[in-house]
């Protein structure tokens, strides 16, 4: 990564929680702090700028310092999950920065997430020159974790236009270096139900 080389950290906040009940998954709570707060907080670190990718301009962003909300790209009018979160986050980047500019992605609902994941996914960009990393737990990816090149911002777009939507297939079409992980790593640990939630109480105190 070059010095100059500007980085955004960008959290994908467009998950509706319905099996939460609907609550935002961004405004729940860890340990008294919001998920939404606590990711932009490790993101900072890594960070020139913290752009917040969702349908709609959340209400809680005006308590962030800093942070920049980016519409989720939709399909026929409709969001198409990660992937749509991830071609605007791109094109964000290239219309307002450059297409030298590297994008860092992190899911809002993961609340042990450390900078230094992400750290880690940037020195293997370098290293492995590649167009994108993501990361490999076990023998499961994950690629909402992931470092992209802006420059793949009109690539990326076609393919989510034309019907690619999961992200661990946009990643392969570009030969994504998978940095691998630990599998117990509980950085990866994602709320999605109430009992996620219980779990992630737990284990924050």
């Amino acid at each position: 990564m070059s010095v100059n080389q500007k980085v955004i950290g960008v959290i994908f906040a467009g998950g509706e929680g319905r099996r939460l009940g609907g609550v935002s998954k961004a405004l729940i709570e860890v340990d008294g702090i919001p998920l939404w707060k606590r990711i932009s907080s490790q993101l900072s670190e890594i960070s020139n700028e913290i752009v917040v990718v969702a349908p709609r301009q959340p209400d809680w962003l005006e308590c962030g310092e800093n942070l920049v909300w980016v519409p989720d790209t939709l399909v026929d009018g409709e969001p198409v999950g990660p992937a749509g979160a991830l071609t605007a986050s791109l094109n964000y980047t290239c219309n307002s920065h450059s297409d030298g500019a590297l994008v860092v992605t992190v899911p809002v609902d993961a609340p042990f997430y450390e900078y230094g994941l992400s750290d880690k996914l940037l020195k293997a960009l370098a290293l492995h020159r590649s167009a994108a990393v993501i990361a490999e737990t076990g023998n499961r990816v994950q690629p909402t974790f992931g470092v992209w090149r802006a420059s793949l911002s009109k690539a990326i777009e076609k393919e989510v236009c034309t019907g690619v939507r999961a992200l661990h297939r946009i990643a392969s079409k570009h030969d994504a270096y998978r940095q691998r992980f630990d599998g117990n790593d509980s950085r990866f640990f994602n709320i999605n139900t109430p009992e996620d939630l219980a779990r992630a109480q737990r284990l924050s105190v």
